[in-house]
Formats: structure tokens, C-alpha cells, sequence
């Protein structure tokens, strides 16, 4: 994973601390979570962190709180931090949320574009994001690449209430789940293909196009969260209400 996808994760899930111990000791505990180092229900151990990583011991419980009051892990008395689950079903109510979410930014960029058509580059940039599918091998990495779409979007509308009510939502932690439950690898080409109408679209200014576009995108992840195989030569899209 780059650089630049670590900073997606990250950004979509605290803002940094300025202070370099427990933003590193963040950035390896958020990596272990969607990459499945770290599992649902299993014991996060301050002390193995810190031989991992090689900082103090500060820092890392420190991070461990800050994630505590995120909702991504449970502080137990007497037990230590635990990664907290999410259920397959609990992971597809997360994916409605988001997309209520980031339609809010869709709906802005495409109004930006229709307005300014000369600021292009960072649609190029999003869509760049998603371009590097079809030669990943990993849930994790596809995930997080159309986080990152979604994080070029949200900055090109420059509003910082989308990052925030991001962060407040968990998005990070309900990647993980989406990339256990989700068979992405095999749809990884299609998924690219909605991702580029997505960008077309907004390319055009056209916000209902957009709009219609990311629904049937988030209608097609929410099959593959079920566990379901969306065959995208039929019509089944158009028998999921949005």
C-alpha cells in the first residue's frame, strides 16, 4: 500500500494530532485493521504494538483511546482494546449511510463542474484512483482505492463537513468489513467501469447522470456485501430501489 492510499485511510477516519508517535502509531493501527492484520474480536495488545512499530508505550495507548472513542475498537476494564465487529448485514446499513453521505459531494462536484468546466484536474485525479483496479489482487486495496476516489471528490468541493462526517461514520472501520464480505476481486474490472460513468458524468456537469451512476455503483457493492454474483449483462440493477 502507498503512501498516498494510507493517507486516504487515515484522513477518512481521525485528524492527525501533531504529534508524531500517535499519528504513526494511528496510521499501522488503521493499516492493520483493513489489511485483516488485526480480526473482529481479537485482543489489540499495547505492548506487541509497540515492538512492532518501535515506539513508546504512550503513544500507542494513546492512539488506542483516540480509536476507542471512534467507535472502532472496545476499551475493556481489566481486558485491554478489542477490534469490534460488524455484521454482514450491519456492514450493508453502513454502506447506505455512506452513500446518502457522499452524494452530497457528488451532487456539489458536479455543480462546481457544470459551473467551471476548467477545473478538471482533480476529476482526472479521482478517476485516476480507480484506473489501477483491474490489475489489483486484494479486497483491501480496491476498497481503498474507491475511498480515495470519493476522498478527491470531497476535497475538490472543499468542504470539510463531508471529511468530518466521514470520520464520525466510521468509514474505515466499515471498509474492512465491506472488503471481508465483499467478493471485489472478481467484479474489480466492473466496478472500474461504474466508477468512470461516475466520473463521465460529473466530467459533464450532469448531477442526475452522476446521481443515477453512484446509485447503480452502490446497488451493485451492496449485492456483493449480500454475497450475491451481479451479472452486469442482465437488468437485475433496475429491481434495487434508490
Amino acid at each position: 500500500m502507498n503512501s498516498e492510499e494510507e493517507d486516504t485511510l487515515i484522513s477518512f477516519l481521525a485528524r492527525p494530532t501533531g504529534r508524531a508517535g500517535v499519528d504513526r502509531a494511528l496510521r499501522e493501527i488503521v493499516l492493520g485493521l483493513v489489511s485483516g492484520r488485526y480480526r473482529p474480536g481479537e485482543k489489540l495488545n499495547a505492548n506487541k504494538i509497540v515492538k512492532e512499530i518501535g515506539i513508546g508505550l504512550v503513544p500507542v495507548r494513546e492512539a488506542l483511546h483516540l480509536l476507542a472513542g471512534q467507535g472502532v475498537i472496545d476499551l475493556l476494564p481489566q481486558k485491554g482494546a478489542r477490534v469490534k465487529g460488524m455484521s454482514r448485514g450491519e456492514t450493508e446499513e453502513w454502506h447506505e449511510l455512506f452513500r446518502v453521505l457522499t452524494l452530497i459531494g457528488i451532487r456539489k462536484a458536479a455543480r462546481l463542474l457544470r459551473e467551471q468546466p476548467e477545473l478538471k484536474m482533480p476529476l482526472a485525479q479521482a478517476r485516476a484512483a480507480v484506473e489501477r483496479l483491474p490489475s489489483e489482487e486484494s479486497n483491501p486495496r480496491i476498497a481503498t482505492a474507491m475511498l480515495e476516489f470519493h476522498r478527491r471528490i470531497n476535497a475538490f468541493c472543499g468542504s470539510e463537513l463531508l471529511d468530518e462526517a466521514s470520520r464520525r461514520l466510521q468509514v474505515v472501520h466499515w471498509i474492512s468489513f465491506v472488503a471481508q464480505y465483499a467478493s471485489l476481486v472478481p467484479h474489480r474490472v466492473a466496478i472500474m467501469e461504474n466508477y468512470f460513468r461516475l466520473a463521465d458524468a460529473l466530467g459533464r456537469g450532469d448531477s442526475d447522470s452522476a446521481v443515477a451512476a453512484y446509485n447503480y455503483q452502490c446497488a451493485f457493492l451492496g449485492a456483493l456485501i449480500r454475497g450475491e454474483n451481479p451479472d452486469t449483462e442482465t437488468a437485475w440493477i433496475q429491481n434495487t430501489p434508490f
